[in-house]
């Protein structure tokens, strides 16, 4: 579901799971071009998670190192223990 390719279902290559090497693949329901959609949209979308992730972790970082800090020292983190740190923040 995207804005650019709206909220459709689209197979791959489909084949029978019991024949998987000897049926042949049934080409998929979209064009070449439609494909080329998917993929720059699967592309924006990854790339875009990705720089929101990396953002959301650089500021917590300080809470990241604490808590793997914890766990390099007693090899756990109790639930209450994990709330501790974050609660610092």
């Amino acid at each position: 579901m995207s804005e650019k390719i709206g909220a459709v279902t689209l197979e791959q290559e489909r084949r029978p799971q019991f024949m998987q090497i000897q049926a042949p693949a049934e080409r998929g329901d979209y064009s070449e071009r439609t494909a080329l959609k998917i993929d720059c949209e699967v592309r924006r979308i990854i790339d875009e998670q990705y720089a929101r992730v990396k953002l959301l972790l650089a500021g917590t970082q300080s809470t990241l190192h604490e808590a793997a800090k914890l766990l390099l020292e007693q090899e756990v983190i109790s639930g209450e223990e994990l709330k501790a740190i974050m609660n610092k923040r």
